[in-house]
């Protein structure tokens, strides 16, 4: 079942019903959080890191998927308009506030952008396993700057996920097999039996976000559409109780964060 849901608009305050939405559903939408300054801003950082990606960056999807998915991670590492965001946008207390935390840590960001006709899905997954993060207090807030709606490749939540208390493997967007982890479950299809789960999305407007658990399930159709831009990017955040861990299949951090497995993710 897919549920698109209209919260209140115009600059939405976390108030105590969207801090328990977020608790129950593991995402919730606010509509108009960052301003025309963030806005204008992000897409001219956007624009950077494709014309000079990260040592990270990849095209996702497999080789005769048409369009182009552009994918780099910790953009905030090399490009100053990405840093600025994580440091002095709205987004850090935001984060803080809807997991209750006394202090949240930037963890690093990543950069999805769908252009038009590109057919790639986003695999349903869940963000922890591929990270050298444990915890309950992790999320992520996917912010874009473009209209969405479901035919340009809106993301999908499937709502109390967060809560099965279930680990499963990570899923390589680029189908190079690079996160395999015999130990953790596979994922349930949940495509193939959506009538089964709730399932969470929001049309959105630039200067909207999502803000979701790093345990929630989630996933995107392609970009259908042959003239719009689907850019967005992600920023991850670490609460009180998150620590930090190796574990197989995750993603590598790209410098040693001198901190031994099982200390808080913590800094200045």
């Amino acid at each position: 079942m897919l549920k698109v849901l209209t919260p209140p608009t115009s600059n939405q305050v976390v108030d105590e019903g969207l801090i328990e939405r977020f608790s129950q559903d593991g995402a919730v939408c606010l509509r108009g959080v960052f301003d025309s300054h963030w806005i204008k801003r992000m897409r001219e950082a956007v624009e950077e890191v494709i014309a000079s990606p990260g040592r990270q960056a990849a095209k996702y999807g497999e080789k005769d998927d048409s369009g182009t998915f552009h994918g780099d991670l910790y953009m905030s590492t090399f490009n100053e308009k990405f840093k600025d965001f994580a440091l002095n946008s709205p987004a850090g207390e935001i984060a803080g506030r809807l997991m209750q935390s006394d202090k949240v840590n930037f963890f690093h960001d990543q950069l999805l952008v769908k252009e038009p006709g590109t057919s790639t899905p986003t695999p349903w997954h869940h963000d922890l396993t591929y990270w050298p993060v444990d915890g309950f207090d992790v999320c992520s807030i996917w912010t874009p700057l473009d209209h969405v709606s479901n035919d340009t490749g809106a993301v999908e939540y499937v709502a109390g996920s967060h809560r099965w208390h279930n680990r499963y493997q990570a899923i390589d967007f680029t189908h190079r097999d690079l996160f395999k982890d015999d130990e953790l479950d596979r994922l349930p299809d949940i495509e193939a039996n959506r009538k089964d789960y709730n399932i969470l999305s929001w049309d959105m407007e630039p200067g909207d976000c999502i803000v979701f658990h790093a345990l929630t399930l989630h996933g995107s159709p392609g970009n259908q559409s042959t003239s719009r831009r689907r850019r967005a990017f992600a920023t991850r955040w670490c609460g009180d109780d998150a620590v930090y861990t190796i574990r197989k299949g995750m993603s590598k951090p790209i410098v040693d964060p001198g901190i031994e497995p099982g200390e808080p993710m913590d800094c200045e």
